[in-house]
């Protein structure tokens, strides 16, 4: 968890009464790796069984009351007005949130990241990448829920329709990825074309999984919801990593001070 004393944004530093320097007092006893596994954990539980719930309620209550007809019917809607041109553009968009180029673009963040030794940041997207994926592949297993009846452009992966993957992800690592620029960039204009592309493409990516036929509405504002809370709860773990680990080198600073020093 070792990091550069420069170029860091307090967005991983948190200050003096905020939730994750009052947590990191109660932890202040843990490594500061556990004290984020810790939380990492808190997060799952607590993004999964809204996950599940919210799915659940889809598949068990409101299909079963008519309550899902409208995703029937926006799903109806995008085959109405495919194109050849609007195909080949949303391919792209469903391959900017698909495994490979999430995988890819987070490996090369990350080197980039290493060389210029912003560790907190690298911790941050692993932190964010990885409990999205759980979260995810744990949702889709507990909730089965079909792909829209329209045909389809891709080819139907083995996973339920709910929640969309590729749109959960890429708002990990978009607004990931503008979080870590936000911290580390101090032009106002390179920060603001992260965030116009963090949130664009993310929208991107839903919008062609739903021309494409691949998911429902309510899989993608699903994803929206999963995104967010995964990059919540990941930014709360880096925060008090951080936190613990200057509050036990402060410790370990004092009692290395000499006698006269600390009655001074």
């Amino acid at each position: 968890m070792s990091h550069s004393s420069h170029g860091v944004d307090p967005i991983f530093a948190p200050a003096e009464g905020t939730l994750a320097r009052q947590m990191a007092d109660r932890m202040r006893s843990v490594p500061p790796v556990l004290a984020a596994v810790a939380v990492w954990i808190v997060g799952f539980v607590v993004v999964a069984g809204i996950m599940v719930g919210l799915g659940s309620l889809l598949t068990h209550v409101l299909a079963s009351t008519g309550g899902t007809r409208f995703d029937a019917a926006v799903s109806r809607w995008f085959v109405t007005v495919r194109t050849p041109t609007w195909n080949t553009v949303t391919s792209i968009g469903s391959d900017l949130g698909s495994t490979a180029v999430v995988i890819g673009t987070a490996v090369i963040a990350a080197i980039v990241l290493a060389i210029g030794k912003h560790w907190r940041q690298i911790v941050f997207l692993a932190l964010s990448l990885t409990l999205e994926f759980t979260v995810f592949l744990v949702s889709t297993l507990l909730v089965d829920r079909s792909r829209p009846e329209v045909p389809r452009l891709d080819v139907t992966p083995p996973t339920s329709s709910y929640p969309s993957g590729h749109t959960a992800a890429a708002i990990v690592l978009y607004v990931g990825l503008a979080i870590v620029i936000w911290s580390l960039v101090r032009s106002t204009v390179v920060r603001t074309i992260a965030w116009i592309i963090a949130i664009a493409l993310p929208i991107f990516v839903g919008v062609s999984r739903l021309y494409r036929g691949m998911h429902h509405l309510t899989d993608v504002l699903a994803s929206v919801l999963l995104g967010c809370g995964v990059l919540l709860f990941a930014l709360l773990a880096t925060r008090i990593a951080v936190a613990v680990r200057e509050e036990r080198e402060g410790a370990v600073d004092l009692k290395s001070r000499p006698a006269t020093l600390k009655a001074a």
